[in-house]
């Protein structure tokens, strides 16, 4: 019996060779779309973590500009409070005035000279409240400037540790891809 020329050891190797190449061909094919729907993974939870750091970026952005609106609103308040008194200080000094000059004219440069008194002291209060406010508002500016350096941070070391682990990925990826080019039967 020679075996070299025997149909059935020829068909049977055929049959062979047709299964290996249909097993090395789905095993190909899971192992391409397991690693596409990994890459999909990865894309959707990036795409995920930059939705949510675009909406966390635009909430500190919105506290921010109600912050500032909150602090001009007072400083409105503090002007019109400025204003409203400053009109009652001189209505009050126009009123004393009037009916000093009207009663008697002899006593007017004494009322003068505590008049002009009460200014200089009023200046001095003022400008003492002006140096304080302005001091309150050189401490807000900054406790917000620190603030917003300490979120900048923030934001940046996570926009690091998401460059760092797409990089790992994208690594991963490379390993893999040589992996099966330099054994595509396996």
């Amino acid at each position: 019996m020679d075996l070299v020329n025997d149909p059935q050891i020829w068909t049977l190797l055929g049959v062979f060779s047709a299964m290996m190449f249909a097993a090395l061909g789905i095993s190909t094919r899971y192992t391409v779309s397991t690693l596409r729907a990994e890459i999909r993974a990865v894309d959707a939870k990036h795409d995920g973590r930059a939705d949510v750091l675009a909406a966390r970026t635009d909430a500190l952005a919105a506290q921010m500009a109600a912050g500032f609106a909150a602090v001009d609103a007072r400083f409105v308040g503090v002007d019109t409070r400025f204003d409203a008194l400053e009109q009652r200080f001189d209505d009050k000094i126009d009123g004393v005035k009037t009916q000093l000059d009207a009663k008697i004219d002899g006593v007017k440069t004494q009322l003068d000279a505590k008049i002009d008194g009460l200014e200089t002291r009023l200046d001095a209060k003022i400008d003492g409240l002006e140096t304080r406010l302005d001091a309150k508002i050189d401490g807000v500016e900054a406790r917000l400037d620190a603030k917003i350096d300490h979120v900048a941070e923030v934001v940046g070391i996570r926009i690091d540790s998401v460059d760092h682990r797409l990089g790992a990925v994208e690594d991963d990826l490379k390993i893999v891809k040589a992996h099966l080019l330099r054994h595509p039967a396996a």
